[in-house]
């Protein structure tokens, strides 16, 4: 991922083949908000605040995909401050599409950032507690279920999340539709430790 700074309110993302593979994101997928789309769309835009002090504060944002060499693609990120500036711009794309195709929408961080991470026994869940400890930041539940268990994990953002999720693969499987299999767990599983339980397992059966 590589971020250039155009102007006061535009930035460039470049998304390679490597970070598509990485974050399951395609420039369809993409354009269609899915919600790994927006966990790398927020992602980037705090790598944009780090590396070129590009901050979005309660701007509107217009975001442009174009593809790129090497089966990539680019965003134009643009702040908007008026419905005349989106206006102009569609005019430049040269696109009669509607506005809010345009813009990407702002996440709701319980619904997006859910991850529930599934540990066919004790051990592997205390051993990947143990690497995540210290870079985990956010909600956390333990729930028992048909003999496994379930972390679930609601990270304050999403910086960092990619290389949690990266460490916790070692030792457990990410849950598919988290928001599904969230509520089998609240009707049919046993809540372990209803919060903190990453700072409890850690602090209690991590040597």
């Amino acid at each position: 991922m590589r971020i250039e700074r155009v102007n006061e309110d535009k930035i460039k993302i470049e998304i390679d083949a490597g970070d598509i593979r990485a974050w399951n994101v395609d420039i369809k997928n993409f354009t269609e908000n899915t919600p790994e789309a927006q966990d790398m769309f927020w992602y980037a835009l705090k790598q944009a605040e780090r590396d070129v002090d590009f901050r979005v504060g309660k701007s509107q944002l217009m975001v442009e995909t174009v593809p790129t060499e090497n089966n990539g693609f680019a965003m134009l990120v643009s702040k908007i401050k008026s419905e005349e500036d989106i206006a102009e711009a569609l005019i430049k794309t040269g696109k009669r599409i509607k506005q809010t195709e345009f813009r990407i929408q702002r996440r709701r961080k319980s619904t997006m950032l859910l991850r529930i991470f599934v540990f066919d026994d004790f051990e592997n869940l205390c051993d990947g507690v143990r690497e995540i400890y210290e870079l985990y930041i956010g909600e956390s539940r333990l729930i028992k279920y048909q003999g496994k268990f379930y972390l679930e994990l609601k990270p304050r953002d999403s910086f960092g999340l990619f290389e949690l999720e990266n460490v916790l693969s070692e030792f457990a499987s990410k849950a598919a539709n988290p928001l599904v299999r969230q509520g089998v767990l609240n009707e049919h599983g046993l809540v372990m430790m209803e919060s903190n339980a990453v700072s409890l397992i850690a602090e209690n059966f991590v040597k």
